[in-house]
C-alpha cells in the first residue's frame, strides 16, 4: 500500500519511485472521476480518513472489527496495518475498553442495533448506532483493571492460536465456541481448531469478561437479553441528559478534551439562573463566515468534529452564510472522507 497521507505533489514527489507507481497505476482511473478532489489529488488515498489518522496518532494499536460477520469479536490490530472499508476502526489502545467491547453485554446491543448484510445474514456493525451511542461503565479503577488483564490475555490467547496452524481461525474458534455452549457436536474440522485453539479457555475468557463488565456497570450476572437492552437504554438517556448538562464521560480524556470539550455548551443548573434577568436578553452572536474557502471548510470541519448537522443547520451556525456554498464545502469534505453522513441526512466528522 503506497500511503501519501495528506502530502502535496512536491512532498510526494520526493520518493519518486513511489509517486511514478501512482502516477502510472492511479491517475489513469482518477482522472475520468466526476469529484474535483478525486481528480486533482490524484496521489493521495481517496479517503485519507484525516479524523482517524489524528485519533491514532501516538497509538501503537487500535480496536478492529469486521464490519460485516458472522461472530462479532474485537481485537488489536498494529497502528502500522492500514485498515480497509471492511474494518471498523476504534481508536484506543485501552484492553479495558476492548474487554467492555468483547462483553455479552455489549454483542446484545450491536446486534441489536445494527442490520443484516450478505447471503449469510451476517450481522453488520454499523459504528454510528452500534458504537457511538453505546453507554460504556463508569467503573472504578481496580474493575478497569481486572477487565484490561482479561481483555489482554483474551487477545493474546486468539493470535496465539492463529500463529500456530493455518487451519485456525477466528471464525472457526468461534464457530467452535458458539457449539461448546449450545453442547452442540463438533465437525472433525472443528474438534482440530478445538484441540490446537483451546476453545474451552477462550470460551472461559469470555464468560469472565462478561461478569467483569457485569461488575462494572453495578449489575448481577447473569441477565437476560432483554432486561441488558432496557438498562442500556435507560442509562443511554440518562447519559445523553448528563450531556446536556455539560458532563462528558470521556473514553480518552487526554485526546477528546482538547478537541471537542470547548465546543460543549453546558446548560445552567438551578444555581446559574438569573430570576432577575431581563426577558430580552440578547442571544449569543454567532461567528462570522471566514471570506476565504479554505478558512470556510476549516470551521465546518470543526463544526462538525462535535455534533452532527444537516447543511442547513451548518449554514445557521454562521453570520452571512450561504446554504449553497456550505453544501459545496460539505460535499468536498465528504469525498475527502472527513466528515461522513448518518441516516437521518445530518453529516458529522469521520471517525
Amino acid at each position: 500500500m503506497i500511503d501519501f497521507d495528506t502530502m502535496s505533489r512536491d512532498e510526494a514527489a520526493n520518493y519518486p519511485l513511489l509517486f511514478d507507481l501512482v502516477r502510472d497505476r492511479v491517475k489513469p482511473e482518477r482522472d475520468v472521476k466526476k469529484e474535483p478532489a478525486a481528480r486533482e489529488l490524484w496521489w493521495q488515498l481517496w479517503r485519507t480518513r484525516g479524523e482517524l489518522r489524528r485519533a491514532m496518532a501516538g497509538l501503537a494499536r487500535y480496536i478492529a472489527t469486521p464490519e460485516t460477520a458472522k461472530h462479532r469479536f474485537f481485537t488489536f490490530l498494529d497502528c502500522r496495518i492500514a485498515p480497509d472499508h471492511s474494518l471498523v476502526a476504534i481508536a484506543s489502545n485501552d484492553a479495558c475498553h476492548l474487554g467492555v467491547l468483547s462483553s455479552r453485554i455489549h454483542v446484545i446491543w450491536a446486534l441489536t442495533a445494527g442490520s443484516k448484510l450478505g447471503v449469510g445474514n451476517d450481522p453488520r456493525y454499523n459504528k454510528s448506532v452500534c458504537l457511538n451511542p453505546f453507554p460504556f461503565p463508569d467503573s472504578p479503577t481496580s474493575t478497569r483493571t481486572e477487565i484490561a488483564r482479561v481483555a489482554e490475555k483474551l487477545d493474546n490467547h486468539r493470535w496465539a492460536a492463529i500463529g500456530r496452524n493455518d487451519v485456525v481461525t477466528m471464525t472457526g474458534m468461534y464457530n467452535v465456541v458458539e457449539k461448546l455452549r449450545s453442547g452442540e457436536v463438533l465437525t472433525d474440522k472443528e474438534r482440530k481448531i478445538h484441540e490446537i485453539a483451546a476453545c474451552g479457555v477462550l470460551k472461559d475468557l469470555h464468560d469472565d469478561l462478561d461478569t467483569l463488565a457485569a461488575k462494572a456497570y453495578g449489575w448481577e450476572w447473569p441477565l437476560d437479553k432483554e432486561t441488558i437492552l432496557e438498562r442500556l437504554v435507560r442509562l443511554h438517556d440518562e447519559r445523553v441528559a448528563e450531556e446536556k448538562a455539560g458532563k462528558v464521560r470521556w473514553l480518552r480524556p487526554d485526546y477528546q478534551i482538547p478537541r471537542f470539550g470547548q465546543n460543549l455548551a453546558a446548560a445552567p443548573s438551578e444555581l446559574d439562573l438569573d430570576e432577575d434577568a431581563p426577558a430580552t436578553a440578547k442571544p449569543a452572536r454567532l461567528p462570522k463566515w471566514p471570506a476565504d474557502v479554505i478558512s470556510q471548510i476549516g470551521a465546518i470541519k470543526k463544526l462538525l468534529a462535535s455534533q452532527s448537522l444537516t447543511t442547513e443547520e451548518v449554514a445557521k451556525q454562521f453570520t452571512g452564510a450561504k446554504p449553497e456554498i456550505v453544501r459545496r464545502h460539505i460535499d468536498i469534505l465528504e469525498v475527502m472522507g472527513e466528515i461522513q453522513k448518518n441516516p437521518d441526512g445530518r453529516y458529522q466528522g469521520a471517525a
